[in-house]
């Protein structure tokens, strides 16, 4: 019996008719023992690399001083009002004015959400059910499993991000022959967990194998770590603009981002969806996501939506952001260096807020012997590696955590 059987028989046990009422989505969704489960155990960790969150290290926020300063000052209209739905109509014109300071395709008005995973979760909702055919990054964000496939029902196949240590160059064109009568792609530079972007050069194949596939597709472009790049030479702007652009009438292209990185307010869960159409295709778009949304979540937060306008208006963002970059990535070569000199091997890693490190054993057995030893990791037994997030983890903890991780991998039977 697997977890999500276990939780339904518990139901009909002690509750038959709640048992009785729920959707087949509800009978396929679980918890699993990933990320956030893994990190609550690591809370007490003296080094806690668990969690994709720029902090001082210690656990402690680094918020920009555009979003601190304004929490004590905002308007109570700005606050404690409903929010139009799909979001801040200020905010969401003055997204798509950053989105078209790197890019001039076609783009929908940003739809404001409640993070980017509830607007993947809409566009799970829109776009995939049974018939379809979801594409994932592999290795991939655990969570896209229970967006696209337990509660979104699709098929689910994985297409492999790098091979021997290399960008997967013939990955795509692989990928999409799975595609039966739809499909859905999901790309996600820089990656979770992989810690990877490709250069221009190399995203060239994968563009032009999607402009090349027949069948209706929809490409989701996961922006999560947008900007987080640190080696000069790699991709700078999201693909979503240049497949936004393609002439061909089978490919909807969707970007997915928002503040939780790029701003650093992992709190706020203000999100945006974004589809590169327009005219009477984004009208329709736009419908069906309000509709969407309206059955859920109804509006974002208004006051986070606020705080994220009035950051963007505000004159000193752009320094303060390079400030926060420059701290990501003196903790990447930090980590670089340290993995050089303990003589541990890791996945390509070159941007975002994570590195994957292989590991010959039972890898979750490696994760609890370093919390014993206050290291903090998250394990992917599926990927034989652990993550390491070096985005919360001080410069001056990287060699420890290094070192510390080189001894038990060294132990471990």
């Amino acid at each position: 019996m697997d977890a999500a059987q276990t939780l339904n028989a518990t139901l009909e046990s002690h509750h038959p008719a709640a048992a009785a009422c729920l959707s087949r989505v509800g009978k396929r969704m679980f918890f699993p023992m990933g990320i956030p489960a893994q990190a609550g155990e690591a809370k007490s960790a003296a080094i806690n690399a668990t969690i994709g969150q720029l902090t001082d290290g210690r656990g402690s926020a680094l918020p920009l001083p555009a979003i601190s300063k304004h929490i004590a000052n905002l308007s109570l209209e700005q606050t404690t009002l409903y929010t139009p739905q799909g979001g801040n109509k200020d905010l969401r014109a003055a997204w798509l004015a950053k989105l078209k300071t790197t890019g001039d395709g076609p783009m929908t008005l940003p739809f404001c959400t409640v993070g980017l995973t509830h607007g993947l979760s809409l566009l799970a909702d829109l776009f995939v059910d049974e018939e379809t055919d979801v594409l994932l990054p592999n290795p991939g964000w655990g969570n896209y499993d229970l967006i696209f496939g337990v509660r979104g029902g699709g098929r689910i196949h994985r297409y492999p991000v790098l091979k021997n240590d290399q960008f997967a160059h013939d990955a795509i064109d692989d990928a999409l022959s799975a595609i039966d009568t739809k499909g859905v792609l999901v790309l996600n530079f820089p990656g979770n967990p992989t810690g990877y972007t490709p250069t221009a050069a190399e995203l060239k194949p994968w563009i032009d194998a999607i402009q090349r596939c027949t069948k209706p597709m929809v490409v989701i472009c996961d922006d999560a770590y947008h900007g987080f790049l640190y080696e000069s030479g790699l991709q700078e702007r999201s693909v979503f603009h240049e497949l936004s652009q393609t002439p061909r009438h089978n490919v909807l292209t969707a970007k997915v981002d928002g503040a939780t990185k790029e701003m650093c307010f992992f709190g706020g869960r203000v999100g945006f969806v974004t589809f590169g159409t327009d005219g009477a295709t984004a009208d329709a778009l736009e419908a069906k996501l309000k509709g969407m949304a309206r059955a859920n979540i109804s509006t974002a937060s208004a006051t986070s939506q606020a705080m994220v306008l009035s950051a963007l208006n505000n004159p000193n963002l752009a320094s303060q952001q390079s400030e926060l970059l420059e701290l990501g990535r003196d903790r990447y070569l930090c980590l670089k260096d340290a993995l050089s000199k303990a003589g541990l091997s890791c996945s390509p890693f070159n941007s975002g807020f994570f590195a994957l490190v292989p590991v010959n054993g039972d890898v979750d057995a490696l994760r609890k012997r370093l919390l014993k030893r206050g290291v903090g990791v998250v394990a992917f037994p599926q990927h034989k590696a652990i993550r390491i997030a070096f985005s919360s983890t001080a410069i001056e903890d990287i060699p420890v955590l290094v070192t510390t991780i080189a001894e038990e991998i060294e132990n471990l039977v």
